[in-house]
């Protein structure tokens, strides 16, 4: 038995509503998809052994491998047209049907319309195909995530809302007891007919405090322990063993662009050459991450970013904003989630503000009043990070920056910039790498120097592992670890 631990509890395992991390993670486990991605964020096959594109982009048929569900039934191309249409059904009221937003329909059935048989069709029994509204070059990215995961019909219709306590999938693990609040025990799914796992299951304790993880670690209760930062140097001194990634994540204090004086370039490129942010990762989070001179992870780019960035430049930062009119500063709020590291990070940026003449108040809320507020842009600023859905440079950009996601779409500064939109928009109907490449850089290049943010880092992540356990790599993504190759 692989013994991990997750900081919360899963809501739920319905593919539906799996919006957390946690509840992502597990039901990416029990759940198989169309396709998913390997530990590294190569797109592999999963219920799909194969596919083909249309020259156009606007069609692509998949071609089924032979699968049960964990109920022994055999799985079908009907069952991934019930899935689909359940998540875009807005009876369904899922938080993520927009995963399927590019299939020819989606967008009209989701609010109210005619649900368009002929836009994911069931060919026969093995040969799936889906219609597009539009080329998408992100769409295999796109199936990738939980809630495209493929469900049991029977077993949705039986269940209820009680679903996402019992979920019943074709993947290679299956839930056999979840004590709330403890633990929840998944075993190998006998039908599952993919290759691996190795280990019989996977128990995976609820342990919220750090501290408590490291020490069931050190003692042998878990096999896997992502190292919390504050304890970094004590584990590199240790001698024991550590892998670490990059992770796709940028950490970031958004600037609401609509308010004054943060509506002023300037003054947000000054905020920005205010801060050493070299000294608080080396100081504050102990080194683990590097310095955002951009916005895409240096993981998914496909050249590196040019440039120095902003650079640590106070002297310039408040000539920059005595030009802008503001040559005694301003007051303004940080606001933040209730967080001790985000504390001990954005006292660093009040007293980096602070020698420029920006007194800077920093704020904190409980999770929910926090997001509620950035959503309808009552902060001057606010201290986020952002998580890739899916390991694509477009999830970076587009739902971050793009003017039609203003608010609680993604694009939480408010940020607006027409060329920018039109290279986002131009890019989703590329089907070329390259040549999306090019239009993503340009419009990087565009929002870091107009900078609706102040720009930190993107995190490294630290785990150690048992030496009984071999195979396990850190995933590129959080869902991208299906435990197929781990042994004991």
């Amino acid at each position: 038995m692989l013994r991990l631990a997750l900081q919360t509890e899963p809501s739920t395992l319905d593919p539906a509503y799996a919006v957390d991390y946690s509840s992502g993670m597990i039901s990416s486990l029990i759940h198989s998809n169309l396709v998913r991605f390997d530990p590294e964020g190569k797109i592999l096959g999963d219920l799909a052994e194969g596919w083909e594109v249309s020259e156009d982009g606007m069609k692509y048929t998949f071609r089924l491998t032979t699968a049960r569900f964990s109920s022994g039934r055999n799985v079908n191309a009907e069952d991934v047209v019930y899935s689909f249409k359940r998540l875009l059904d807005p009876s369904t009221m899922s938080p993520r049907w927009w995963v399927l937003e590019p299939i020819r329909g989606a967008e009209n059935f989701h609010g109210g319309g005619y649900w368009d048989e002929t836009a994911v069709h069931a060919r026969d029994d093995s040969t799936l195909v889906l219609y597009l509204n539009r080329p998408a070059a992100h769409l295999l990215s796109l199936l990738t995530m939980p809630s495209a995961g493929i469900v049991c019909r029977e077993e949705i219709e039986s269940s209820g809302a009680d679903y996402g306590r019992s979920p019943c999938g074709c993947g290679a693990w299956k839930l056999v007891e979840w004590r709330e609040g403890e633990r929840l025990l998944l075993e190998r799914n006998s039908f599952y007919t993919g290759a691996g796992p190795h280990i019989d299951g996977i128990s995976i304790r609820i342990i919220p405090e750090s501290m408590t993880r490291i020490a069931e670690y050190e003692v042998g209760n878990l096999d896997v322990l992502e190292i919390p930062r504050a304890e970094l140097s004590r584990w590199k001194e240790s001698g024991v063993p550590i892998i670490r990634e990059q992770e796709l994540r940028i950490v970031y204090i958004g600037l609401n662009n609509e308010k004054p004086p943060f509506n002023i370039a300037a003054v947000r490129r000054a905020l920005n050459m205010a801060i050493d942010v070299d000294a608080i990762i080396s100081r504050v989070i102990f080194s683990a991450g590097i310095e955002a001179r951009g916005i895409i992870p240096p993981a998914l780019r496909l050249e590196p970013i040019r440039g120095n960035g902003y650079g640590y430049d106070p002297q310039q930062a408040r000539k920059l904003l005595a030009d802008a009119g503001y040559p005694d500063g301003f007051r303004m709020e940080i606001w933040q989630r209730e967080n001790p590291e985000g504390g001990r990070i954005l006292e660093s940026v009040q007293g980096y503000l602070y020698d420029i003449g920006v007194d800077a108040e920093l704020v904190t809320r409980e999770w929910s009043a926090f997001k509620m507020a950035v959503d309808r842009g009552t902060p001057d600023a606010f201290y986020l990070d952002w998580f890739a859905d899916y390991p694509d440079a477009e999830n970076f950009m587009a739902p971050l920056f793009h003017s039609a996601n203003a608010g609680g779409g993604g694009n939480r500064a408010r940020y607006a910039n027409n060329r920018v939109d039109s290279l986002f928009d131009a890019a989703a109907l590329t089907p070329d790498a390259e040549a999306r490449w090019r239009m993503y850089e340009e419009a990087e290049s565009l929002v870091y120097h107009d900078a609706p943010w102040i720009f930190l880092w993107f995190p490294t992540r630290y785990e150690a592992v048992s030496d009984r356990v071999e195979g396990y790599r850190i995933p590129a993504i959080f869902n991208a670890q299906r435990y197929l190759d781990v042994s004991l």
